[in-house]
């Protein structure tokens, strides 16, 4: 094989590595706390992030439907991910969670102590 051939393969590589690595068998960090943006992204954004997902793109008022924390968490845990519901440790559903409703400004200011009460409602901004 020429070097130039084998360049060309590089792409590929590491386009195959990237999925393996983005998909729902990847593993959290060994860190004791699970960064939600590492989660999401790992776990959640090969579905909702990408030009034709499976799964609809994640807005504040795609959340907000779901009323409250509470809800929204349990709708996390039961249904999600879509190939494998309910197969993700409780620290990346937990991480998730809160990663989508801080980035999106779903509580209101002040919301900051976590885990917020299931009854905390949700607003689309």
């Amino acid at each position: 094989m020429s070097a130039a051939r084998g360049l060309r393969r590089v792409p590929l590589i590491a386009a195959a590595a990237w999925l393996v690595g983005c998909s729902p068998d990847a593993e959290a960090p060994e860190t004791a706390a699970v960064d939600g943006e590492w989660a999401y992204t790992v776990r959640c954004s090969y579905c909702h992030e990408v030009p034709n997902g499976i799964g609809a793109a994640v807005t504040p008022s795609v959340l907000a439907a779901y009323s409250t924390v509470g809800q929204l968490d349990r709708y996390l845990r039961v249904a999600m991910p879509h190939e494998a519901p309910g197969s993700l440790p409780d620290s990346e559903y937990d991480a998730i969670l809160r990663y989508l409703i801080e980035s999106r400004e779903m509580v209101p200011r002040g919301s900051d102590a976590w885990p917020l009460p299931d009854s905390t409602r949700l607003q689309s901004s």
